[in-house]
């Protein structure tokens, strides 16, 4: 979408032939045959996420067992404490949805958007490449709140700009520990990507946008077409350069505290490491969670973060704990709750759904950088 215009757009939507609507608009459905087709779908659904977490669980049951032995060994106090953190996770990331929203004219409470983002983080940890259908989860949540799709896909797309940003701060720092040449280079590579895209948000609200829009042209079209796409959105909604200030503060909140989780964990077994060492672990795991996004990075996480805590002299017995500790309260009690609210939320449309609901737009917004 080089230079798409509006009704360019609005005739490439209505060509989606892959849409469930579209479907159902072909086949010139009734209003009760498209509810039995959207029940379905629904069973369907959640008939596949129920087998995707059973296959979770049984290839993680010996890390869960891990987990249960260590976690009876830990101070409960400090256990604690790291729920509190997790749920401040929690709250910065609804709130990074919420000021989004709110700047797109929309009002959503605060609660809703913490449902919101537990589903979106439960899909896309279960469900292989579940990237898109976390965000349809979202939009389709969004939509019931009285959000346009339209405005529910801008929020995400914003969101995840503010998150590859803070992706990138996070990783010049934990590249740069250490004297090695290739930290050296991903250092100043992330540096150059941070000042490029600053000279393109100084160029982009001076020229409406026109100097983004070209430069984007020149790589490649699948990642050109998803980023002239955003820029447009974000132009015809009358956004800012500034607007992005709150979701990339709030996004380097979120991984603040995802980094006190850590350090709550490793002060539940006794263990006390240098901010630096804490850095290099949290750098490598989102390393390792990027490079296998499936099922938030099971196992190579661990690994990454089990060895970089061993190389900086903690105790191999209390890395183990400590990390499979911090996952459990990070990762998997989250995605636990987001599949029971995710469920709490469908189960009644397998009994009544007649509702028609907004048309997707085409594209759907994506990022590896979900947290």
């Amino acid at each position: 979408m080089t230079a798409a215009s509006e009704d360019t757009e609005e005739r490439a939507s209505s060509e989606d032939a892959g849409s469930l609507r579209e479907f159902a608009r072909r086949l010139n459905l009734n209003a009760q045959r498209r509810a039995r087709l959207n029940r379905l779908v629904m069973i369907l659904w959640l008939t596949s996420l129920v087998i995707l977490g059973i296959w979770v669980v049984i290839r993680g049951r010996d890390e869960f067992a891990s987990m249960i032995d260590e976690l009876r060994a830990a101070r409960l106090s400090w256990v604690a404490i790291a729920v509190i953190i997790q749920g401040f996770m929690l709250i910065f990331s609804a709130l990074s949805y919420k000021v989004i929203l709110r700047r797109l004219g929309q009002t959503v409470p605060l609660q809703s958007m913490a449902n919101a983002h537990l589903q979106r983080t439960a899909i896309s940890s279960v469900t292989p490449g579940g990237g898109p259908a976390s965000v349809y989860i979202f939009v389709r949540h969004c939509m019931k709140l009285g959000v346009p799709a339209s405005d529910g896909f801008l929020t995400i797309a914003v969101r995840s700009i503010g998150v590859s940003i803070t992706f990138v701060a996070v990783l010049i720092p934990g590249a740069a520990v250490g004297d090695s040449l290739p930290g050296a280079v991903i250092s100043a590579t992330g540096l150059g990507i941070l000042a490029i895209g600053a000279i393109a948000l100084f160029k982009g609200e001076r020229d409406n946008w026109e100097t983004p829009l070209k430069w984007t042209a020149k790589l490649p079209a699948w990642f050109a077409t998803r980023l002239q796409d955003f820029i447009l959105r974000f132009r015809d909604h009358g956004l800012k350069p500034v607007d992005l200030l709150w979701p990339i503060v709030l996004a380097l909140m979120v991984r603040l505290t995802i980094v006190g989780v850590l350090w709550a964990c490793l002060a539940a077994l006794g263990e006390q490491i240098s901010a630096q060492t804490m850095l290099t672990t949290y750098f490598a795991s989102i390393v390792a969670s990027t490079a296998i996004p499936l099922f938030g990075g099971a196992g190579a996480v661990e690994a990454v973060s089990i060895l970089t805590l061993t190389q900086a002299g903690v105790p191999a017995e209390i890395a183990i704990g400590a990390t499979l500790l911090w996952r459990l309260i990070d990762l998997w009690i989250p995605v636990a709750i987001g599949l029971v609210l995710h469920a709490r939320q469908e189960l009644p449309a397998l009994k009544t759904s007649t509702e028609v609901e907004e048309p997707m737009p085409q594209h759907l917004p994506d990022s590896p950088y979900t947290t």
